[in-house]
């Protein structure tokens, strides 16, 4: 009976042992950006997307009505989230790119208050040309329909939502330059 008993114990401590190595991989796939690539989706017809709002670096509220007439990449993010700051310094040099051609790239940080402001962070790796904005993540996650950050949304220039980035992006490589061009026109 104890040899029965040890036998289940060891099959249960086996199982817990594969488990957690196992979720401690696809973590680590995840942080380095080799497992979670979730991808574009690009839609057939325009989509609205909910009201929201959110805060500047100074603590003034802006709504995206504010970029109405041009092309919002707007990127959802956490500084807590590895991939999202893999992706920081490619979306600062879009921006640099595109200047002047009616598309701006909008970042917006949904980390709890107390973490790292933002702002802070962008400025200590170097990025001060990408806006420092940032809100609240429910409120914004329910309105832009998004479960995972980073989440870029290309909207067109009412405001549209025309295609979503879920993960990680490279924005250096042509295909997705060539896809924002497009919505431009």
């Amino acid at each position: 009976m104890i040899r029965k008993g040890l036998i289940g114990f060891a099959l249960i401590l086996a199982a817990l042992v594969i488990f957690f190595t196992a979720r401690q991989v696809f973590m680590q796939m995840a942080m380095r950006g080799n497992g979670v690539q979730l991808g574009l989706q690009r839609h057939e017809a325009p989509r609205d997307l909910g009201a929201f709002s959110f805060l500047d670096e100074k603590g003034k509220p802006h709504t995206l009505d504010e970029w109405h007439g041009q092309v919002v990449i707007l990127n959802l993010w956490g500084t807590w989230c590895p991939p999202c700051r893999r992706e920081m310094p490619a979306l600062s040099r879009l921006q640099s790119d595109l200047a002047g051609e009616n598309i701006v790239v909008l970042t917006l940080n949904l980390d709890h208050p107390g973490q790292v402001p933002p702002a802070l962070w962008l400025q200590r790796e170097g990025l001060d040309n990408l806006p420092a904005f940032h809100g609240n993540d429910k409120a914004i996650l329910a309105a832009t329909n998004t479960t995972v950050v980073p989440t870029t949304l290309i909207l067109d220039r009412q405001g549209r939502e025309r295609a979503r980035i879920t993960g990680a992006a490279d924005w250096d490589k042509g295909q997705l330059r060539m896809m924002i061009a497009y919505y431009a026109q």
